[in-house]
């Protein structure tokens, strides 16, 4: 496993993966060196055929967004955070403290958001004259709506976790002692099972969003078709009829 300044990585088990951001004095924000860090250890882990799913976390702050003094020197280094959106396998992101500007971006990429209730999220860019430039206009108007969006971003206010919950942002509330190991259970569910239908399941929720429903239905359909037919789905079948555990063969 490759060894990091900004981020520190472990194999919770040999199928989750927990990647810590480590920038803590700075709030975690994202500078060129963490997000090149970040996105190496998020490949590594899609492309280990062993490891399910993925947990990430910012100790007492997940991340204040990006470094301004970079970000006026160097504002490209953003574009590494896009490498996120094409991680096959599921993120589950425990959230403490703040998720802001470029923080709450990431996460905006993660699939399911834990949080303490006083977590607080937010696009501040406003306030120094910017705009988002990390996905928030794209990807937040799909979570929330227009109107909400618009509100976040033009005011830069920040919204409560449980405001978050009510919008559709994060899944679940937790207090901090719970965080980490409601995380970790629903991680070892994810991963007891067909890595084919994680990936695949991720795959098309996501982009649905994109393709029209029909199209969207289409290759649903096409995709149930295959999996039933392959080793996996023959097994939970049998599995299910037998009345045991499957056995999958990843």
């Amino acid at each position: 496993m490759v060894n990091y300044n900004y981020i520190y990585t472990s194999l919770k088990n040999e199928h989750t993966f927990h990647i810590i951001l480590n920038r803590q004095k700075q709030y975690n924000s994202l500078n060129q060196k963490l997000s090149q860090e970040l996105i190496s250890a998020f490949k590594y882990a899609d492309e280990n055929t062993k490891i399910k799913c993925i947990i990430i976390s910012g100790g007492d702050n997940f991340s204040a967004g990006a470094d301004i003094s970079e970000l006026y020197t160097d504002p490209h280094f953003i574009d590494l955070w896009e490498e996120i959106d094409k991680i096959k396998k599921p993120i589950i992101a425990i959230i403490n403290g703040v998720a802001l500007g470029g923080g709450l971006e990431l996460i905006l990429m993660f699939d399911i958001i834990l949080a303490t209730k006083d977590s607080k999220f937010g696009q501040p860019e406003i306030k120094l004259g910017l705009i988002p430039g990390g996905g928030a206009t794209q990807r937040l108007p799909r979570i929330i709506g227009k109107n909400l969006s618009l509100e976040m971003c033009l005011t830069g206010n920040n919204i409560s976790a449980i405001e978050a919950k009510e919008l559709g942002i994060i899944n679940k509330i937790c207090s901090e002692e719970e965080l980490i190991p409601f995380a970790e259970n629903l991680a070892s569910q994810i991963a007891e099972k067909s890595t084919e239908s994680i990936i695949m399941i991720k795959h098309l929720i996501k982009q649905s969003f994109n393709l029209k429903i029909e199209e969207g239905l289409r290759q649903e359909k096409n995709n149930f078709y295959k999996i039933i037919k392959s080793k996996n789905g023959i097994e939970g079948i049998n599995a299910f009829i037998e009345k045991r555990k499957p056995k999958f063969c990843d």
